[in-house]
């Protein structure tokens, strides 16, 4: 009977080995996934963060491009402003000097 009882244990050592090596293993296995998961959320946090950072940049660089837009907008009205002028000195006669100053021509 002993030989019965010492194989009945032996069997049940062997399943508990084997239960609790399955379950230490699937834990370590999920421990390891949420590892890798986290090593992922970490490298797109960082890549995000750079994104975020790029995109600040192009936006402040289109905010100067903008206004200086808005100033070449504001010399190019003046310009034809004054060609316009120019055009209508020429058409009615009128000599324009280098000084500014308006003559008749003879």
């Amino acid at each position: 009977m002993s030989i019965q009882f010492l194989d009945f244990a032996n069997m049940a050592i062997t399943v508990g080995a084997g239960i609790v090596g399955w379950y230490v293993g699937r834990r370590k296995q999920k421990n390891d996934f949420l590892s890798e998961l986290q090593s992922s959320i970490d490298l797109l946090s960082e890549r995000n963060k750079l994104l975020v950072e790029a995109l600040l940049q192009v936006r402040e660089e289109n905010l100067i491009i903008r206004i200086e837009l808005a100033g070449l907008r504001e010399e190019n009205k003046a310009l034809r402003a004054e060609i316009e002028a120019l055009k209508l000195h020429l058409e009615t006669g009128r000599a324009i000097s280098v000084s500014g100053d308006e003559k008749i021509r003879e």
